[in-house]
């Protein structure tokens, strides 16, 4: 993509102002596989269709732009003030994707104007910790048709590979990032305990959803890569659930420099004054020594069938 237009430029958005460059250039690029396993599920049911999809906080529409290629309409979401805008213009101007497949909505995933029972596949990308996750998937099963897919994705910061010292500075960088949430209130410590809980914290009500399945990808077997700090929502995970681990998973994998970490952390939203973590950057420059580094990312999916 060319001339990528910040937020700044069509409003101010909700949680601190995004630059969609930055994010765009320094975020995970979402791989293949990571839509195929959304759509081997999905497409396995019987009753499985492709007519509409909705890409809830949307953001600039990246979900929104591979969706499009697979459903015969999308509808992007977004609560901040002139993410509709970007997304018309990324996905419409620049991918020329026709505007006959794509709807923009200014609203909330807890309250929504959808038509009930309308949707064939919901996605809840990289968004969910903003929200009162119990009643966003409340109304996401509004939204769903019987039998259809509620996909919800989220990754955490890498992790630095065969560098003790660098991965431990990473770790501090983040532990203050960490504290500064702790400081701004129920919204961002809620934030916290979702994020950290791998969305365990999440429940499905077996009369409402089923065949749920929760897949955990470059993790090492267990939560703790999900958490930068210790604030961990309680367990809903349920007694039929699948859970997944996959380990080692090289879409989810890279090789990257200080420069790249430095441009991934100003991503994160609050932003953590450069005084705060001088210290913890100059451990991690040191202990780089001017070298590449492996890293992986700890993603988890969540996939759940309306019943």
């Amino acid at each position: 993509m060319t001339d990528i237009v910040t937020t700044e430029e069509h409003g101010s958005p909700l949680y601190g102002g995004a630059d969609w460059s930055k994010y765009m250039a320094y975020r995970p690029v979402y791989p293949k596989s990571f839509f195929k396993r959304i759509y081997d599920y999905h497409g396995a049911k019987p009753q499985a269709s492709w007519s509409r999809a909705h890409d809830v906080g949307a953001g600039a529409g990246i979900v929104s732009a591979t969706l499009a290629a697979s459903f015969d309409s999308v509808t992007m979401s977004d609560p901040n003030e002139g993410y509709a805008a970007l997304g018309h213009k990324i996905l419409g101007e620049e991918l020329g994707i026709p505007e006959s497949k794509l709807s923009f909505l200014q609203e909330s995933a807890e309250k929504s104007s959808v038509t009930s029972g309308t949707i064939d596949l919901v996605a809840a990308c990289q968004m969910l910790h903003w929200t009162d996750p119990d009643a966003a998937v409340d109304e996401f099963h509004r939204q769903l048709k019987p039998g259809g897919t509620l996909a919800i994705t989220a990754y955490t910061r890498p992790r630095i590979l065969g560098n003790p010292a660098a991965q431990r500075a990473w770790r501090g960088i983040f532990a203050a990032h960490a504290k500064g949430i702790g400081a701004r209130g129920d919204l961002y410590l809620r934030a916290l305990r979702n994020g950290n809980s791998a969305f365990e914290s999440v429940g499905f009500p077996e009369g409402k959803w089923r065949e749920v399945r929760r897949v955990y990808i470059n993790s090492g077997g267990t939560l703790e890569a999900f958490r930068i700090d210790e604030r961990v929502g309680e367990s809903k995970v349920g007694p039929g659930e699948e859970r997944i681990w996959k380990d080692g998973d090289q879409d989810w994998m890279d090789l990257k420099r200080i420069d790249w970490l430095r441009g991934y952390f100003s991503t994160w939203i609050p932003l953590v004054s450069e005084e705060e973590t001088r210290h913890l950057w100059e451990d991690l420059e040191a202990s780089l020594d001017g070298q590449e580094v492996a890293m992986e990312t700890p993603v988890v999916m969540i996939l759940a069938t309306k019943v």
